[in-house]
């Protein structure tokens, strides 16, 4: 991780903020141990919920003996069960998100203003937002496939190691959500929220990948990431385009024409990944590079109801 305290994505300040909010799921996942994270489903618990009628079997200890002195019946109580969430991040790491984009005053691209630092800083403080309320976090970088997961224990200052996780899987490879997604089905049992972090720029496209996802009974969320540069053709006339993930080059007339076509396909390429989430009744949220990624977390992630 960088030694400039101006980047580093997990400091004092931020992180106080981030001990107030959860990871929501919408649906019930139930985990295997107990956490802070409070399920729908009704059993054992501290959190009263409701009553009903003793059944053989059932604890003794669960039989609310206050209500049975003015019922004379015996009833059981139930409370909300808190289990553990399970969070997985997929993360792309290819090689379209590890390429420069904004320019500083001389012009030149900075190499620090890449699409991979700002999915790096959000799964971090995701990591550490689930964390902190005992849940499971998962990180499942990818480029081509999957590459090597890592799981943190469950203490929230493992966050960092999210981070440098990611830091070091960068991969300069194409970008193939399809494979990476039916790697993650194949291997994964842990029912939870699936949070894919990626431009979706993918030759192969996106939908079928996160088809299989869905179809796995995971909770599945979308956080593009883009760059402000990446809304606009380059500069009009004779350019050399090169394909950042196979190193091909391509020498194209930008007319003001071609320009627009450019601008109306990246709109369309986000508003596509809206439609399919609303459709889905999935999380989605676009995230840009000069955006700081604090207002990503503590705003947008909020508004749309993945934090709370």
């Amino acid at each position: 991780m960088s030694t400039d305290p101006s980047n580093d994505p997990l400091n004092p300040d931020f992180l106080r903020k981030l001990e107030y909010l959860q990871v929501i799921a919408r649906k019930v996942h139930t985990g295997r141990f107990s956490a802070l994270q409070r399920s729908k489903k009704l059993g054992r618990g501290i959190d009263f919920a409701d009553h009903r009628p003793y059944t053989p079997g059932d604890d003794f200890k669960d039989i609310d003996w206050n209500l049975y002195g003015r019922l004379d019946r015996f009833m059981v109580r139930l409370a909300e069960e808190e289990t553990e969430l399970n969070l997985h991040l997929l993360v792309d790491c290819s090689g379209s998100m590890n390429a420069p984009f904004q320019r500083g005053p001389s012009g030149a691209l900075d190499p620090h203003v890449r699409k991979a630092m700002h999915a790096r800083k959000i799964a971090a403080a995701l990591a550490y937002i689930a964390l902190a309320h005992l849940d499971r976090v998962h990180v499942y970088p990818f480029g081509a496939g999957l590459l090597r997961p890592f799981s943190p224990t469950r203490h929230k200052a493992q966050a960092v190691q999210v981070y440098r996780h990611l830091e070091q899987a960068g991969s300069d490879g194409p970008t193939n959500i399809e494979a990476a997604c039916k790697g993650f089905a194949g291997v994964v049992r842990a029912k939870g929220i699936v949070l894919v972090v990626s431009d979706f720029l993918a030759p192969g496209g996106w939908t079928r990948g996160l088809d299989l996802l869905r179809h796995g009974r995971f909770e599945v969320g979308l956080l593009q990431i883009s760059a402000p540069e990446e809304a606009e053709a380059p500069s009009r006339g004779e350019v050399v385009l090169e394909d950042r993930e196979t190193g091909a080059l391509r020498r194209v007339r930008v007319t003001d024409r071609i320009a627009a076509d450019y601008r109306a396909a990246f709109l369309a390429h986000g508003q596509a990944l809206q439609d399919y989430a609303r459709a889905h009744n999935l999380f989605y949220a676009h995230g840009r590079t000069d955006q700081p990624f604090e207002q990503m977390v503590l705003r947008t992630m909020r508004a749309e109801r993945l934090l709370a």
